[in-house]
Parts: C-alpha cells; sequence; structure tokens
C-alpha cells in the first residue's frame, strides 16, 4: 500500500501521509485542485493532481466514486472466520449463538462489499474507520490465539518439570516400575 501526499493550498504544506483512495476522494469532491501537487513512493518527483489521476480508469456507472479501502475486506473476512470458529466452542451456552450470527452476518456484509467495490467519496472516513475496527478486533484475536498457545506451552513445560523433579506424583499407570 502507497503512502500518498499532496500540498495544502493555504499554508504550502506536505499532508500525509494518505491511502490513494482518501486522496482520490479529495480529489473528485474538488478539495484538492487539479493543479494542487501530490506525491506518492512511486514517483520520481511531485506532479500536479489530474496527472496523477488521469491514468485512474473508473468503471461506467461509477464516475465520481472512489474505491473502497484496500485491506478492509480481507479484515472483515478473517474476523467473520475467527469469530465463527471461537462460537463453535460455545454453542451448547447462550453466548454461542449470537457469535455465530454475528461471524455469518459479517461475511454475508463483506460479500455485499464485494458487489460494490466503488463507494461515494463522502463514505471513505466511514470505510476507513469500519476498517480499523476490523483491523483491531482481527489484531486481538491474533493476540488471543498466540496466548492460548503461550500458556498451553507453559503449563506442559511445567507439568514436565513437576512429574520430572517428583516422580511420586506420577499416575501409576504411566510410572516405569509397575
Amino acid at each position: 500500500m502507497t503512502s500518498w501526499y499532496y500540498v495544502v493550498a493555504k499554508t504550502r504544506e506536505k499532508s500525509g501521509p494518505h491511502e490513494e483512495a482518501v486522496v482520490r476522494a479529495r480529489f473528485i469532491a474538488g478539495d484538492i485542485s487539479p493543479a494542487t501537487l501530490v506525491w506518492h513512493g512511486g514517483l520520481p518527483d511531485w506532479i500536479p493532481a489530474e496527472q496523477a489521476f488521469a491514468d485512474l480508469q473508473t468503471p461506467s456507472g461509477a464516475e465520481g466514486r472512489v474505491p473502497l479501502p484496500e485491506s478492509l475486506r480481507p479484515w472483515m473476512a478473517f474476523v467473520g472466520i475467527m469469530t465463527i470458529l471461537l462460537s463453535i466452542g460455545s454453542l451448547f451456552f447462550l453466548i454461542g449463538i449470537p457469535m455465530l450470527l454475528v461471524g455469518m452476518a459479517t461475511l454475508r456484509a463483506r460479500a455485499a462489499l464485494g458487489r460494490t467495490p466503488y463507494v461515494s467519496p463522502d463514505m471513505i472516513p466511514f470505510f476507513s474507520r469500519l476498517r480499523r475496527l476490523f483491523a483491531c478486533w482481527g489484531w486481538l484475536y491474533i493476540l488471543l490465539i498466540f496466548l492460548t498457545v503461550l500458556a498451553l506451552l507453559l503449563q506442559s513445560a511445567a507439568t514436565i518439570w513437576l512429574f520430572s523433579n517428583n516422580p511420586d506424583f506420577l499416575p501409576s499407570f504411566l510410572s516405569a516400575g509397575s
């Protein structure tokens, strides 16, 4: 993902880094004029916004619209799948059924966003915040998996250490002398 920068017309200061969709949305909305200088990591020099966005083709019927933030749909898929997987163990309790429904709804919402890849520029802040929400939940699930594996490893190590230091704690069917 490339970081984009642009020059603020009033103050002549650089603004950024921004996602391409945000800069493009501001260009389409008129917040960035065609003469405003923009730059991203792949460009050798600053260029006018009209030149930067001239090669971006929008499909028919999507004029005045911008693409969704790139990483929104993958995070939605990950969070939806993890929510469904975590709900399986708790289906016998009351919390399992709503968790399963939330996971399924998240995957359906992701599929619906796949059918509308271009949105109105004024919706970009909402979808950026939604992406941030799903990214936070995704990293929370990753941290939960890591801590669970770490706890299981520590418990296994403590059990092995306990049995190796004091064989009297070993059940009789596991001891070598029986």
